[in-house]
């Protein structure tokens, strides 16, 4: 499936041992993923992710830090990490102050009104999307979800996009949007970047309020946080 990274055959290519020596690689109940991060089946939930049991944890060092926690995506997983917590943990890796100062407004106005899609018939287009079990990558490829995150936000854009769109990935090349938004043609580029990781939307621009207003900024952000952290980013 395109999308998805396979282990090859080191020693055994070529010869009817190659598949044997590529199942002894895989580690017990997981599965590769594109972004180089071990997913498992097993669902966790709040109660498995207590710090009590971690292997970080110790008499002297009660706790790694949100940071520097070592099963954040299995805390992800199972719900026990915030929205809030999520765009702190994004804000501390912004380096420019003129994009962080933004960052900092959107999270202080998250408090009062946390909101993670861009209007009620985003969610219901998206979501409708996720269970209808036909795009199955979006659960399996962290670029794929954002791509489709911000491209159904858009009623133009997703209208352009969507019979380019399928289970085998998004056709960019072949999505037209001659006569779309500045908004629009913002959203399509940055769904684009996340997607094929170029840049062609980039920090300078984020960070200027005339060029991308605070409600599309929390739109971008939070496909940020799916590129990132995968689907299990948005709010249940």
């Amino acid at each position: 499936m395109k999308g998805m990274r396979t282990i090859p055959a080191r020693f055994m290519r070529g010869t009817p041992l190659a598949l044997t020596e590529i199942e002894m690689q895989l580690i017990p109940g997981f599965f590769p993923r594109s972004a180089g991060v071990m997913r498992s089946r097993y669902k966790y939930t709040c109660t498995d992710c207590d710090c009590r049991f971690c292997t970080q944890t110790t008499e002297k060092k009660k706790c790694c830090g949100f940071a520097g926690c070592i099963c954040l995506p299995e805390r992800i997983a199972a719900g026990c990490v915030s929205y809030g917590e999520l765009l702190r943990l994004f804000l501390s890796e912004i380096q420019l102050r003129t994009f962080a100062s933004r960052i900092e407004k959107l999270l202080k106005e998250s408090e009062a009104n946390p909101m993670f899609f861009r209007n009620a018939e985003h969610r219901r287009k998206f979501q409708s999307l996720r269970k209808s079990g036909l795009f199955p990558l979006l659960n399996l490829s962290e670029a794929y979800a954002a791509a489709v995150f911000l491209l159904t936000s858009d009623a133009f854009l997703w209208k352009q996009s969507k019979d380019f769109i399928d289970q085998s990935g998004i056709r960019f090349k072949d999505i037209r949007i001659h006569g779309v938004g500045l908004d629009g043609y913002t959203i399509f580029h940055t769904a684009r970047d996340l997607y094929h990781g170029t840049d062609h939307i980039g920090v300078s621009e984020l960070s200027d309020p005339e060029l991308i207003n605070d409600k599309l900024l929390r739109l971008i952000i939070n496909a940020f946080l799916i590129r990132r952290h995968g689907i299990a980013a948005i709010p249940a």
